[in-house]
């Protein structure tokens, strides 16, 4: 393969990511440390990617995010691991929150047990919709049309009179001091879910720990179980209480 073909592949490929390292381009492409690292400085020369140690990301990163309409359009094999290990935790006869996320959406489209589902989400609604056993109660409130989820004054109320075995929760960045997410609204309904959740399961990427966003959910001592796509570095774990269970899913398997 041509190094331009590969590097109109690579900026397609961090579109999708929103964030790529050497290595990832190393295993993807099949090339040496040397090619992927040329790759890196042609695509920074050119004003197309952002430089950082140890790989790329991409020129807007940290201004945005896209919408879930985009974002399920680059729904990556990771997040449908991700998604279907999070499957295991629903138990029959419970009351779960569950979030607005592409990859919660997934994990709707497989569940099939008689339960309750409290959400936010117009896609989860529609998903469990198909399932008959699952009992879902959908938060009041404006539709959010861009993230296609639902918010109101009347919805945090709603969620302070309920209680939930797990609230599963998605994030748009992760750092020391919590789980974040870019809309102020849809975080102030996640993070109502958190408070009268029994226990507590985020899912997501790991670049969201190199993603920047404004508005916390939750510290990450409440967090029970974090499931991702890739083992933390040991900095990473330090943000977490040694009780936090880490559940790293790699090509359908599943690792503590």
């Amino acid at each position: 393969m041509s190094q331009e073909k590969r590097v109109e592949m690579i900026k397609k490929l961090l579109i999708e990511r929103q964030g790529l390292s050497t290595r990832d381009i190393m295993e993807k492409f099949n090339v040496s440390q040397d090619t992927a690292r040329r790759d890196i400085v042609l695509l920074t020369k050119r004003g197309e990617v952002k430089r950082t140690h140890g790989g790329i990301l991409p020129l807007d990163f940290g201004r945005s995010v896209p919408n879930f309409q985009s974002r399920l359009s680059h729904f990556t094999k990771e997040k449908t691991n991700i998604a279907l290990a999070a499957v295991n935790y629903f138990l029959p006869e419970h009351v779960y929150f569950v979030d607005s996320s592409t990859i919660l959406l997934k994990t709707c489209q497989n569940i099939t047990s008689p339960m309750t589902i409290v959400t936010h989400s117009l896609d989860n609604c529609l998903a469990l919709a198909e399932q008959s056993r699952v009992t879902v109660k959908v938060l009041s409130g404006t539709l959010n049309h861009e993230n296609r989820f639902f918010y109101s004054n009347n919805a945090i109320q709603e969620l302070q009179r309920t209680r939930f075995d797990t609230a599963f929760i998605a994030a748009s960045g992760i750092d020391a001091t919590g789980a974040y997410l870019l809309d102020q609204g849809d975080a102030e309904i996640v993070e109502t879910a958190v408070k009268r959740a029994d226990r507590v399961i985020l899912v997501a990427e790991h670049q969201k720990f190199t993603n920047r966003s404004y508005y916390r959910i939750c510290p990450l001592d409440k967090i029970s179980i974090f499931i991702t796509d890739r083992k933390l570095t040991p900095q990473q774990r330090a943000m977490f209480p040694r009780e936090t269970e880490i559940i790293v899913v790699n090509n359908a398997e599943i690792k503590e």
